[in-house]
């Protein structure tokens, strides 16, 4: 046995220790928040299996790329994604989002139906549903006395749903307030494909553009509701961060040097574990960000490792 391999074995243990103990310590940081009423959790939303969940899929190693994605970003935008899930009391065992690593940094992603279980959690609001529009169905819209876009009918014609996305017309949402009050979203397919093209999910969105088409409305119908929403800042910030980069016009507005961060972003993935954080970087900068306002400070210095084990691990370390 290659002294090599020996070490990689002798370090097992120690990694999957670790790893473990990162998890606990997420799980234990959402509880707090929960005991502190800096969130509100479902009562049917067990954190720990949520976190357990999500820990085996970041653990199953990728036969192709010989690595699991817990092994292909750094320790705290792990971290920081699972705690982005757990306030959001979202779990990837019910599909309601997964992971994806840009470089070495980790995102939580929602997913359609994480995105309607979000809304329906925000004050206020009692309901969430969206459709899509096929070229064939008769949509009809209209002003109503407070000259607000209120749906008037939808004739739908099951067969003109084909699932090819050169059938869909469009897709609206509407959102239910508590008091009854409807508010509608409707947009083009034209709008929506431009919301595509700002997407790195090309493929996704290609296979299931039924689907897809009503996460792109629905996000767009929400954004008013989280912006404006007297929820917990914790919470609202874990929605918009996991919300896709459907509308990046929008965030140019917001956020000028956005665009240079993005389009950074998007053409170097290569980051290095110890580069200074640079303002282009949108991804660590919004690690940066989460890290000054002390969420997992603790944690991090409970993992701060010996040098001399670092240099021998052969890994990315954790």
């Amino acid at each position: 046995m290659s002294k090599q391999l020996q070490q990689s074995q002798n370090n097992a243990p120690a990694e999957s220790n670790k790893k473990n103990e990162l998890v606990t310590k997420v799980a234990e940081k959402v509880q707090s928040m929960v005991e502190n009423n800096q969130i509100n959790i479902p009562e049917n939303y067990s954190i720990v299996n949520a976190i357990q969940a999500a820990y085996f899929k970041l653990t199953e190693v990728d036969f192709k790329k010989k690595t699991s994605l817990m092994d292909s970003a750094t320790k705290e935008s792990v971290a920081f994604s699972l705690q982005d899930m757990a306030i959001q009391a979202l779990s990837v065992a019910k599909n309601q989002g997964y992971f994806i690593v840009y470089g070495d940094k980790m995102q939580f992603i929602r997913s359609y139906h994480g995105t309607q279980a979000v809304i329906k959690r925000m004050s206020g609001v009692k309901d969430i549903w969206a459709n899509v529009i096929w070229k064939g169905e008769e949509f009809e819209v209209e002003y109503n006395e407070r000259g607000q876009l209120a749906f008037k009918s939808h004739k739908v014609d099951w067969k003109a749903a084909t699932g090819n996305k050169d059938d869909i017309e469009g897709a609206y949402c509407i959102i239910e307030r508590e008091d009854g009050v409807q508010f509608l979203t409707v947009m083009t397919i034209e709008e929506i494909k431009t919301s595509w093209s700002q997407s790195s999910m090309g493929t996704v969105q290609n296979k299931y553009p039924q689907e897809m088409a009503k996460r792109t409305v629905i996000n767009r119908a929400a954004k008013a509701f989280i912006n404006t929403s007297d929820d917990s800042d914790l919470f609202i910030g874990a929605v918009n961060r996991t919300t896709e980069n459907e509308f990046e016009n929008e965030r140019k507005e917001l956020n000028p040097e956005y665009e240079i961060k993005e389009k950074a972003n998007k053409e170097s993935l290569d980051f290095e574990e110890e580069k200074p954080k640079r303002k282009k970087d949108v991804i660590d900068y919004e690690v940066e960000e989460r890290k000054e306002n002390s969420l997992f400070n603790d944690f991090e210095e409970s993992q701060k490792e010996p040098e001399k084990e670092t240099e021998s691990s052969g890994g990315p370390g954790w």
